[in-house]
């Protein structure tokens, strides 16, 4: 016991309590009562007995009880047959016997009775009453030897070990065995017999500094005696005055077994004659060979100094590696442990009291478990020498050669090896450059943290796997062996988070959704994720669109220095390990994808489902193996010849990165397709992903072809009216007007979850939009739709898929925008002026033909060639699809297509400008096309020609007036489709096709939708024509260089600008 401090009753108390509960928590409830009743009955005895004399004092009683206490073993089958025999043995305690008191002696006669025996100098084991029978009369002798003995005075003292026991007397027959028997006198020669032992021992005790070989050192050098060698290597090289002072016969010489025995005590770490530690200069902690060293008469002093460092540095290494071990194990004995529940203490304090990583633990603990095993041989080592000294064993050969050589077959270079990666980990983990002062390896959880606990994680796994790989590929199958034993135990907690992440989930926040019951909601029992995995919580809410791609991420962990990230081609974060570099992504989305199970409660997957028969199947990942047990599964390998080779070593799992990370992945990927295959379902069965696909391009992509183009027309009426079209709630109370007009059996669309907006930038621009409209089609850009898909369609679907949706949505309406405006210009008949006005109106039409050719080239190029076919490439895919990843990136790529066949991107930003460009001009040209036509246009679009009807029904209609109305040029507003003519056949006057085509068999109709707004006085309408078509002749020809560009290129969209290209090669013809 320490001499500082006793214990007390109450910590004894306390002690035992705690001892109780522990046994009943582990369902032993006989030991636990057992240990109450004994220490009750102890208290009891102890409070009624006071003897002063006793052996063991009252006030150190606790002591005793808790240093018997940290000496007991765990429970086991035996302690509680005890513990049974205890409460018997108290509950039903057995009678006493009789207790001989003083009343019963003083009663007696005196000197008679068994307690008077060996009294007043009788014999042992005789009385009074019957010493007359046993006795010859003659008194005892009071000396131990017998008068009669015949030992020999004169026996030297060096013949004492050779004076036999005397040997006990065997009982002779007819002895009465109540009669008590004589001892025999003591041998003197025997009573001293011990002290030839001590001196005996005493002459082996080789590190005693008074202790000389008998081996003498005065001969000669003789060659076939070896330990003549180093004697007269001395004095060969020594002169006559320094021999006299320092000859051989100073030297402190011992046996090699002795040295061997020396060496294997240092090697262990304890102090020994052979290696000294220096604290100071260049040779500072570290083992070097100590001036008082012993010698060998075989070895030069040059031979065993080389001999002996080697061993010196293999015992510094050793040292090293038992204080890194030592100095993580009280680092990481003094963290804090956290709460049960995690949240406790905030993060951040949590991560400033664990300065040490499991996986550094992990490490330290395999680095000891090696060191430990070191130990054990050299003392297995030394236990065989003891043995085949005493003749106990068989022969065996002792030298410090053989040692060395054992060693070397038994642990390779193993420890070296471990320590330079333990090396690697501090300067990597501290940033420190080749040509920095290194820091030693048992100072490094007392060293700031430079660098994330999952970058150290990952450059400590990395090493040892290099390591490993490194000396397989160099068939050193000791070393390496070794080396994957430490490997693999520092694996572990990182392969044990790996299995919290994927069976628990991601740890979710505000998992309460709106859209399922409170109780259906299962949270992932994990809450906080550890620093030193790679898979980091960036705090986001779930219901955020960005939550499942940015939420939880690979962390972007840095390598040491700029020269070892250069060094990494591999292009991946550090925080992962090279080894899990192909499966961190799979391992990231099958824990996102089962926290968001949990929260959707889908709680089959986890628990099991139940079957026909009532029972259950087994719960989510209940057959996880350890990373140990992974590597040593049996597998084939395929050889060259075809052959499969079946292994089952640690050696073999690991000789390559590749096969690592392959044996990796085949164990994680049916966990993670049997996650991603449960959320599939709920996606498609539940959230009804392919309904709401489908809505969506009908509305984006103008696919529900009859319902948008009333809308359209709407917006296009709106805009001709010169009233707000851009209105919010004007653009969504007419969608839902005529979403309400396609009703039949069931929606097409729920109206409700549609918002067409416009961005605030925007909306400060009404007027001038309003205006613009009229001259541009970009007063159309900036509009956005938006549809409320349900969670978690919200991750598909995000708020980029509809900014793209809307560009492309946008760029449709511009196309058909100029599309209107050119195809509802009207001419019939012609003109007053003659043949002039004639020659003017073909320059007009060959115009309005050429524009009217490239927008529709250009709506049948977008609509045919990329908006349907993209899409049937698009939900082809989309079933072959397996994951909710692969579901999103699927999403993104079409996109992307859609987006860059559109010519929406960054890279083809002038074509579109130039496309642009063109629509403008239809519009400039509508323009040109009203001042020209003066005061002869009037409307007559459908709701005109309705009301006029109606207006005109019972009035009489002269040959003249139908004749004057042939010769006329009409620019109509767009219908408004909100309006329905129940009788537009029952009109016998009505306008029929022939009418309409007039004499002359012009074009039927132009049409446009915009108003003079420029003076066309300065320059000609012939030449502002053909100023127009020059520059329309321009940007076509520029379009198709641009676009025949990129048919030319590699990309997969080239087949589709192909087409284009080909297309607008009609343009010269």
């Amino acid at each position: 016991m320490r001499p500082g401090g006793s214990t007390g009753w109450a910590t004894v108390d306390k002690m035992i309590r705690g001892h109780a509960k522990k046994a009943r928590i582990n369902s032993e409830d006989v030991l636990a009562d057992a240990l109450e009743k004994a220490y009750k009955k102890l208290k009891n005895q102890i409070k009624g007995h006071s003897d002063l004399d006793a052996d063991i004092q009252r006030s150190r009683i606790p002591d005793h009880l808790k240093f018997l206490a940290a000496l007991s073993n765990p429970p086991s089958s035996s302690t509680l047959d005890t513990a049974e025999a205890i409460i018997d043995r108290i509950d039903n305690p057995q009678p006493e016997k009789a207790k001989l008191t003083w009343k019963d002696i003083f009663a007696e006669e005196p000197l008679e009775g068994q307690h008077w025996e060996g009294a007043y100098g009788l014999p042992p084991g005789t009385t009074v009453e019957n010493w007359e029978t046993r006795s010859d009369g003659s008194s005892p002798s009071l000396s131990p030897w017998d008068s009669d003995s015949d030992l020999d005075e004169s026996r030297p003292a060096s013949r004492l070990s050779d004076v036999p026991e005397t040997p006990p007397t065997p009982p002779t027959e007819g002895t009465d065995p109540e009669v008590p028997r004589l001892d025999p006198p003591l041998d003197p020669m025997n009573a001293y017999r011990h002290r030839q032992d001590v001196e005996e021992l005493h002459s082996r005790q080789y590190w005693r500094s008074d202790w000389r070989s008998d081996a003498s050192v005065h001969q000669q050098f003789d060659l076939g005696n070896a330990s003549s060698l180093a004697p007269a290597f001395h004095r060969a090289l020594g002169s006559r005055a320094v021999l006299s002072i320092d000859g051989p016969n100073k030297e402190n010489y011992r046996y090699e077994e002795d040295i061997v025995r020396e060496v294997l005590t240092g090697l262990q770490g304890r102090r020994n004659m052979m290696f000294t530690w220096v604290h100071s200069g260049p040779e500072a902690f570290s083992f070097v060979l100590s001036s008082s060293a012993p010698r060998l008469l075989h070895l030069t002093a040059g031979a065993q100094a080389s001999i002996i460092s080697s061993f010196a540095t293999l015992a510094t290494v050793l040292v090293h590696l038992r204080k890194f071990t030592s100095a993580i194990f009280t680092k990481a004995s003094g963290n804090i442990p956290p709460t049960s529940d995690g949240q406790g203490q905030p993060a951040y304090l949590t991560r400033a009291q664990r300065r040490i990583t499991q996986t550094l633990e992990a490490f330290a603990d395999a680095l000891d478990a090696e060191v430990r095993a070191f130990d054990a041989w050299c003392a297995q080592r030394e236990e065989d020498m003891c043995h085949a000294r005493a003749g106990l064993g068989g022969k065996l050969v002792v030298s410090l050669l053989s040692l060395e050589k054992a060693i070397r077959d038994s642990f390779g270079s193993s420890f070296p090896v471990l320590l330079d990666i333990v090396r690697l980990v501090v300067r990597r983990s501290q940033r420190l450059h080749d040509d920095d002062e290194a820091t030693e390896v048992w100072t490094l959880p007392d060293l700031p943290q430079r660098a994330p606990p999952s970058t150290i994680a990952a450059i400590l796994l990395d090493a040892l796997l290099v390591a490993v790989q490194d000396h397989v590929s160099m068939g050193d199958a000791v070393t390496s062996s070794a080396i994957v034993r430490v490997f693999t135990a520092s694996a572990e907690p990182v392969w044990s988070m790996i299995h919290k992440w994927m069976r628990d989930g991601m740890p979710v926040r505000d998992g309460q959704l709106g859209a399922l019951p409170l109780a259906a909601q299962v949270h992932s029992p994990l809450k906080t994720l550890q620093d030193e995995f790679f898979v980091e919580d960036n705090e986001l809410l779930v219901l955020d669109p960005d939550f499942w791609a940015e939420g939880f991420a690979l962390r972007d962990g840095h390598s040491g220095s700029a020269q070892d990230e250069d060094a990494d081609g591999l292009g991946r974060p550090t925080s992962v390990p090279v080894f899990l570099v192909h499966v961190a992504q799979l391992v990231l989305a099958t824990g996102k994808v089962a926290g968001l199970l949990r929260v959707l409660g889908i709680s089959a997957l986890f628990d099991g489902e139940r079957l026909e028969d009532g029972t259950t199947t087994r719960p989510w990942m209940a057959d996880w193996r350890s990373f140990k047990t992974l590597l040593k599964q049996p597998r084939v390998h395929e050889c060259i010849d075809g052959t499969g080779e079946v292994t089952a070593s640690l050696e073999g799992a690991v000789a390559s990165s590749e096969n690592l990370s392959r044996i990796v992945y085949d164990e994680l990927l049916p966990y993670s397709e049997l996650a991603h295959e449960a959320l599939r379902k709920v996606l498609v069965d539940e959230c009804e992903l392919w309904a709401h696909l489908n809505v969506m391009e009908d509305l984006f992509l103008m696919r529900r072809g009859d319902a948008m183009s009333h809308f359209v027309d709407v917006l296009f009426t709106r805009m001709d009216t010169r009233e707000r079209w851009n209105d919010f709630h004007f653009m969504n109370s007419a969608f839902r007007d005529v979403v309400s007009l396609y009703s039949g059996r069931t929606r097409w669309i729920d109206a409700s979850l549609v918002r067409f907006s416009f961005p605030h930038k925007a909306q400060g621009q009404g007027a001038l939009q309003e205006k613009n409209i009229a001259q541009t089609v970009r007063a159309l850009v900036g509009l956005l739709i938006e549809y409320a898909v349900p969670f978690p369609l919200t991750y598909i679907f995000g708020p980029r898929a509809m900014r793209v949706y809307s560009s492309i949505f946008t760029l449709v309406l511009q196309i058909r925008r100029a599309k209107s405006v050119l195809e509802r210009i009207l001419v019939r008949g012609g003109l007053a002026a003659g043949k002039q006005l004639d020659a003017e109106m073909k320059v007009f039409y060959a115009m309005r033909g050429r524009l009217s050719w490239f927008v529709n080239t250009l709506l049948n190029f977008i609509t045919t060639n990329v908006i349907h076919t993209q899409i049937l490439k698009f939900h082809e895919a989309f079933r072959q699809a397996r994951s909710f990843d692969d579901m999103i990136r699927l999403q993104n790529e079409h996109l992307d297509k859609l987006e860059g066949r559109c010519l929406l991107q960054k890279n083809t930003v002038a074509l579109h400008r130039a496309i642009m460009s063109i629509l403008d001009m239809s519009l400039h040209y509508t323009e040109c096309f009203v001042s020209f036509a003066g005061d002869t246009t009037h409307d007559i679009s459908r709701a005109s020609l309705v009301s006029s009807r109606h207006r005109h029904r019972h009035r009489h209609r002269s040959r003249r007036l139908r004749k004057q109305r042939r010769d006329v040029i009409g620019f109509s507003d767009a219908p408004s489709l909100l309006q329905h003519s129940e009788d537009d056949s029952s009109d016998e006057e009505g306008l029929d096709e022939e009418s309409l085509a007039g004499r002359s068999g012009r074009e039927p109709s132009f049409s446009f939708g915009a108003s003079t707004t420029a003076s066309f006085t300065e320059d000609g309408f012939l030449e502002r024509l053909d100023k127009m078509s020059s520059e329309l002749d321009a940007l076509v020809r520029f379009v198709r260089r641009g676009v025949e560009s990129l048919a030319a290129g590699a990309s997969e969209a080239a087949p589709a600008f192909g087409i284009f290209a080909f297309a607008l090669e009609d343009w010269d013809r």
